[in-house]
């Protein structure tokens, strides 16, 4: 990454590299947050120093996409309806109704059958139209098992909005250095329509250097944009993958099911509801991503039964709902170096979540929380820069009877409170730096503590209730 002059002051200031878990907090590098955030607050710049404040996280490669067939394209016309039964089997048949309505012709579809077609390919076959900078579709497109498409670096796939126009894959999508973009155009017959790109069944996605724009609508998540909707028994071969990718106006970036899944390196901005969504799933990465300008929806929002999860070095910033939301049953969960920054509503909430680490996060100027913890056990806080918050920093709520939550070495600044609770279990305090959070430092189910903590020698302990049931079952242990 490339360091301008003041980072480089900053830095140099903030010291050698300290290790993965230092003992006290920094406050050479808390002032330097403290600098950056004062003077309007630089997410690059910030990123770096989150990278700091959780001892360093390495981004690493995402998977090279795997092979496709070499056969030529198999295709042939027909109607819609075929393609729409199959998805009603394996995504549900919400939408559409809207969806064939918006067709100009419900039997004017494009299916390949199998092989791989490119887009000179189907420009020969009859089935695009060529553009100065590109090719159109007119229609929808759908893939079915064994199929792919393969969009080549300098490839650019217009979509016509008016025709009602999608791609719909049961196979293969490659992208690589491609645009993919909806046209901006309107629907006469309806007028929320917009083209998308739905991956299902055990069809598989790779994109790379590439562009998405102008996708998806207020809807089913099939149609919100680009989704990979791959929840079912038979899974692809291969795990979806979008790396150094542009997201402009794609209404959302949608997973369910899919494990492995890696989001990496991606730049997203203006979107509908959640700039990536992810439903059900194990082994999820999602790391290094820039996310801005989010209108209704949370940065990042995670739902459904979800282990194993990464989210790692991204940058949410300017959202008008949450910043991570994570609402899903999810076992075990690490936030590690992202910066969430002036967000309308909470910066990270989690839901009913266990085995929790949440480290080294700039988590700064959002309208309510900074972080709040709900139903949430054997989690641990610690190396977070918490600062100027519309609510508490840090908020812990229906925790009674669960996992123990260990707060340290945290950086609580400028928040109407630094920390609030509702339904305290035990939680554990060591190394927090309060010396600037007010008007309050405690509030809710914390208050009854605030003289005896702040009276304690480092490291204090606010016991589970007396007719709380302590779990009796490490939440932390693989299955």
């Amino acid at each position: 990454m490339r360091l301008w002059p003041s980072l480089v002051a900053i830095l140099a200031a903030a010291g050698p590299l300290a290790g993965p878990a230092a003992a006290q907090p920094d406050a050479i590098l808390h002032g330097a947050i403290a600098r950056v955030l004062d003077a309007g607050g630089d997410t690059e710049v910030l990123a770096v120093l989150a990278d700091r404040l959780a001892g360093g996280v390495e981004l690493t490669e995402a998977p090279k996409a795997a092979a496709v067939s070499a056969e030529p394209m198999k295709a042939l016309e027909g109607d819609v309806q075929a393609a729409l039964t199959q998805l009603s089997i394996l995504a549900g048949g919400n939408g559409h109704l809207s969806l064939q309505l918006a067709q100009a012709s419900t039997t004017d579809v494009i299916y390949l059958l199998s092989g791989t077609a490119t887009l000179p390919a189907l420009e020969a076959a009859g089935y695009l139209q060529r553009r100065a900078n590109g090719w159109r579709l007119s229609r929808p497109l759908v893939l079915w098992p064994g199929a792919a498409l393969v969009l080549s670096p300098g490839d650019l796939l217009e979509l016509d909005t008016s025709a009602g126009a999608f791609v719909l894959s049961f196979g293969d999508v490659r992208l690589s250095g491609a645009t993919l973009r909806g046209d901006g155009g309107k629907n006469a017959r309806v007028p929320g329509f917009r083209p998308f790109l739905l991956v299902t069944g055990q069809g598989s996605f790779h994109a790379e250097r590439s562009t998405f724009a102008d996708l998806g609508f207020d809807g089913p998540a099939a149609f919100r944009g680009v989704s990979v909707l791959t929840g079912g028994l038979m899974k692809p071969s291969s795990a979806p993958v979008v790396t150094r990718s542009r997201f402009q106006d794609v209404f959302s970036l949608s997973f369910e099911g899919a494990d492995g899944m890696v989001v990496t390196r991606n730049r997203l901005s203006r979107a509908g509801a959640a700039a990536i969504s992810v439903k059900d799933g194990r082994g999820v990465l999602l790391s290094g991503n820039r996310i801005a300008g989010t209108d209704s929806g949370a940065g990042i929002r995670l739902s459904g039964a979800l282990q194993d999860v990464v989210i790692a070095a991204n940058v949410i910033a300017g959202g008008g709902r949450n910043g991570v939301q994570i609402d899903g049953k999810t076992l075990r969960l690490g936030l590690r170096a992202n910066v969430i920054l002036d967000n309308a509503g909470t910066g990270i909430s989690l839901g009913p979540a266990t085995c929790v680490a949440v480290q080294g996060n700039i988590i700064a100027g959002n309208g309510t929380a900074g972080l709040r913890l709900s139903r949430t056990g054997a989690a641990r806080v610690a190396d977070n820069a918490v600062t100027d918050n519309g609510s508490a920093g840090i908020e812990v709520a229906a925790q009674s009877g669960l996992g123990p939550v260990l707060l340290s070495d945290n950086l609580l600044r400028g928040n109407r409170e630094g920390l609030r609770a509702a339904g305290l279990g035990e939680v554990r305090l060591a190394g927090n730096d309060l010396t600037r959070q007010t008007p309050r430092q405690f509030a809710g189910d914390f208050s009854p503590w605030l003289g005896a903590y702040l009276g304690a020698d480092d490291g204090f302990v606010i016991s589970a209730a007396a007719n709380a049931q302590p779990a009796t079952l490490d939440p932390c242990q693989p299955e």
